[in-house]
């Protein structure tokens, strides 16, 4: 058997070719909510929605998240025998509280300046990661904080399970193991969700639940298990032989779901661009010398990568069509487009700069109280 990949990946000081794709991913959340924006007072043909598919930018975040996270928890099983739980729940509070806490912070500000509506349950579901089960939200500034809120609930689980299985069937037998738990989340999921669908309780309806959403981080789990195993390669080399036909079966179900919404999308949609989602990234990351390698990690688009994740947590309070009364006539500029694009690359700079940037350095120097040293961390933690 080959050796499995994630060793290699998760050994470098960063993936190639993963800030290139979360560019990408910001670009078309981004897009899709400039697009709606301007549909409220002009048609846009739904061939726009296609190609700005946030929800497929979303969906990318997820898969990368899920390849990420278990490649680095896969290197730490290998390199040292075990995984340090406590170690990666310090990481992650560390590289994904301090934004967000910031954010939410300067909400609470202009709250209290009666520029925007905030209640005290949409700050405690920001703040502890339950916003996607709240589906009475008053406040158009936290809608963005459900995509948060699965990631934040698939680092309290998948670790887990990962760790369970690593422990209990050491080596391959345990990555198989966790495999067959992330496929079967896959094939589960669609049923899972077309059942709420049916079920006569509008709560059960909203997509954005963990449980509605789980699948769509397993699929880069599944990734991250499999590559290197013979049968994982013999079928990555057929989806991959002409290496554009992921991204067209991508553009082709955002096709399907602009057109038919929830009827493509919740039984076989998203199943069919999480495969070919994980298969493309999985070929960028193997490729990063090729044409579209070039590209994705390129400086300015692997920048963009980097402050990703700013930009997605600012992005919703410069681009909501209700933002008016908060930056008023004198500030309209910074709230309608380009001068909200602008601003948000602004704010997010300072955010990284300021926030993230300081947070990840504090982290490396309190590591030694969770038994770890920071020098033996692999740098792609903090993305």
């Amino acid at each position: 058997m080959s050796q499995p990949l994630p060793t290699r990946a998760a050994s470098m000081s960063r993936i190639p070719s993963l800030d290139g794709l979360r560019a990408l991913s910001i670009f078309l959340v981004m897009g899709l909510h400039t697009v709606q924006r301007f549909n409220i007072t002009h048609h846009v043909p739904l061939f726009w929605y296609a190609i700005l598919d946030g929800d497929t930018g979303v969906f990318i975040f997820f898969v990368i998240s899920g390849y990420l996270i278990t490649s680095l928890l896969l290197h730490e099983q290998e390199k040292r025998g075990s995984i340090n739980m406590s170690s990666f729940y310090f990481r992650r509070a560390m590289r994904i509280l301090p934004p967000i806490y910031l954010y939410v912070a300067v909400l609470l500000l202009l709250a209290w300046a009666g520029r925007l509506i905030v209640t005290k349950l949409d700050v405690f579901s920001a703040l502890f990661f339950f916003h996607n089960y709240l589906t009475h939200s008053s406040s158009w500034s936290l809608e963005h904080f459900w995509t948060l809120s699965v990631e934040e609930q698939f680092y309290f689980i998948w670790p887990c399970i990962l760790y369970y299985c690593l422990r209990h069937r050491p080596g391959i037998a345990g990555r198989l193991t966790a495999a067959k738990v992330a496929i079967a989340v896959i094939v589960v999921s669609p049923v899972i969700r077309v059942i709420s669908f049916r079920l006569t309780s509008p709560y059960l309806h909203h997509s954005g639940m963990f449980h509605m959403r789980a699948d769509t981080l397993m699929f880069g789990c599944v990734v991250a298990l499999m590559q290197g195993t013979p049968l994982f390669e013999r079928i990555y080399s057929i989806a991959t032989k002409i290496w554009w036909v992921p991204p067209v079966v991508i553009f082709l179900s955002d096709c399907l779901e602009a057109r038919f919404q929830n009827y493509w999308e919740l039984p076989l949609g998203i199943t069919v661009t999480g495969i070919a989602i994980a298969f493309f990234l999985l070929w960028c990351v193997r490729n990063p010398h090729s044409a579209v390698g070039r590209v994705l990690n390129a400086r300015p688009i692997m920048h963009i990568g980097v402050l990703s994740y700013s930009i997605y947590v600012w992005q919703t309070l410069f681009l909501h069509h209700d933002n008016a009364t908060v930056f008023g006539q004198s500030l309209r500029f910074i709230g309608t487009f380009p001068g909200n694009w602008l601003a948000i690359l602004v704010v997010a700079e300072i955010s990284y700069y300021l926030v993230e940037q300081p947070s990840l350095r504090l982290r490396g120097r309190l590591m030694r109280f969770v038994s770890e040293s920071p020098s033996k961390v692999p740098s792609t933690v903090g993305r």
